[in-house]
């Protein structure tokens, strides 16, 4: 069955996707010479929090573009939909992607963020974990393209898993959890303490209620450039923003 997306932006040849955003606001957007348009998956704060353009991500993207003179539009799209993204003409950019999504890597620019994906089980389950490997004897929900994104281990262990569920919207994996869907979720930790928080948990309910397997190694992201000429500047001016207090104050800001 072909499923079928809301037409926001021009049909690509063979596949098209869903974009939050206005097509007559998009136009009006992309008149001026110094406006920079950022494609970025959907709602995972505190890095991307879609409501109202803001989370830590979000915010050095547009501050490190601010500085590049550009300002930053964001559009979204399912992650598993955003190493595409650059096949459409009015994009000028990706963001939270890497050579593992996308593999064209002379467009990608130097890791700009870092998450950490953890497995996350109910600790009245007294489910043991020990490696990537393991993972295959439980029922699992992740993330978009996690299957990519966390490389050969999990892809197998994830293939071999009795379910295996990629959610595009994050905020529903605690509540599967919680409801003894599955047994395991795959996701960043600050994200899930971000949706934790959300359903009214404070950190002492998280560490009752959950146990952390820190199974996985870090993740780097980096920004994918439909112009490949910005790609040195930008790295130069993510190099020296991280320098600033104001990136400091940007970290406390989102807890981070």
């Amino acid at each position: 069955m072909k499923l079928k997306y809301q037409l926001l932006l021009p049909q690509l040849k063979n596949y098209s996707f869903f974009l939050v955003v206005s097509f007559t606001f998009f136009s009006n957007l992309i008149s001026a010479e110094d406006k920079f348009i950022v494609a970025v998956g959907l709602a995972k704060p505190p890095y991307v929090i879609q409501a109202d353009d803001s989370g830590f991500e979000l915010d050095l993207i547009r501050n490190v573009l601010k500085k590049m003179g550009k300002t930053a539009t964001f559009v979204y799209t399912q992650f598993g939909h955003s190493f595409k993204m650059l096949d459409v003409k009015e994009i000028d950019a990706v963001i939270t992607t890497n050579s593992k999504v996308f593999t064209d890597t002379t467009k990608l620019s130097d890791i700009y963020i870092t998450y950490q994906n953890i497995a996350i089980s109910l600790k009245k389950k007294n489910i043991k974990i020990n490696n990537i490997k393991e993972l295959e004897c439980f029922s699992i929900a992740s993330f978009q393209k996690a299957d990519k994104v966390l490389g050969k281990d999990f892809a197998d262990a994830s293939s071999k898993s009795p379910l295996f569920l990629k959610i595009a919207d994050q905020s529903q994996q605690p509540q599967l959890l919680l409801k003894g869907r599955i047994d395991l979720l795959i996701m960043d930790i600050n994200i899930f303490k971000y949706f934790t928080h959300e359903l009214n948990m404070n950190n002492n309910d998280i560490t009752r209620l959950f146990t952390f397997h820190p199974i996985f190694p870090e993740t780097h992201y980096r920004m994918a450039f439909k112009n490949k000429t910005y790609i040195p500047l930008f790295n130069e001016t993510l190099v020296k923003y991280k320098q600033t207090d104001e990136y400091l104050v940007l970290r406390e800001h989102y807890n981070l």
